[in-house]
């Protein structure tokens, strides 16, 4: 019986999110260092696994900074990697694992914009997202396929790039941050 890619993903990505509850390890900036590796979440401020538990976290009157938005992306971000390491120890496809990093990604994507209290902004991001990738919520897995075969990329290498573009983040916008 195949597993299916999200199941798996969403079950690594919060293991890991458990494993990394206080900093940002592992996501770095362009030159190499961390990005606020020295940030504590502080204690009992939830972290949701998804848009629904953000949404209903927000409405029993949850509130984060847009910094603190921004280190539970980065946070999610980094996970990325070691999971799929875990999946291809596991001896899964390019496809399934890239589709898995996709998949992450678009999850912490989605959810940090759950997380966020400025309507306006997620709307400009929304509005973004449209120009850019034709969709509010962000790039399709035939969009990024298609974008790397344009590319030049064939076979294994387009899933690679998949895979490698889940793990990095705009350098600009965590700097604004302070991250």
């Amino acid at each position: 019986m195949r597993s299916h890619p999200r199941r798996v993903w969403l079950a690594l990505l919060l293991g890991a999110s458990v494993a990394s509850a206080g900093a940002c390890k592992g996501t770095e900036s362009a030159g190499g260092e961390p990005i606020g590796a020295h940030e504590v979440w502080p204690a009992g401020l939830p972290k949701p696994a998804d848009v629904a538990e953000a949404q209903a976290q927000r409405a029993r009157g949850v509130v984060w900074t847009d910094r603190q938005v921004r280190q539970f992306y980065l946070e999610r971000v980094a996970t990325i990697g070691e999971g799929d390491r875990v999946l291809q120890g596991a001896g899964k496809p390019m496809e399934e694992r890239a589709l898995a990093a996709y998949e992450a990604r678009r999850v912490a994507r989605l959810t940090a914009r759950a997380m966020m209290q400025d309507a306006a902004a997620v709307e400009a991001l929304r509005a973004r997202d449209r120009d850019k990738y034709g969709a509010p919520e962000g790039p399709s897995f035939t969009y990024l396929v298609e974008r790397a075969q344009a590319k030049g990329l064939t076979g294994d290498a387009v899933y690679q790039s998949i895979i490698d573009s889940a793990q990095r983040t705009d350098a600009a916008t965590n700097s604004s941050m302070g991250l």
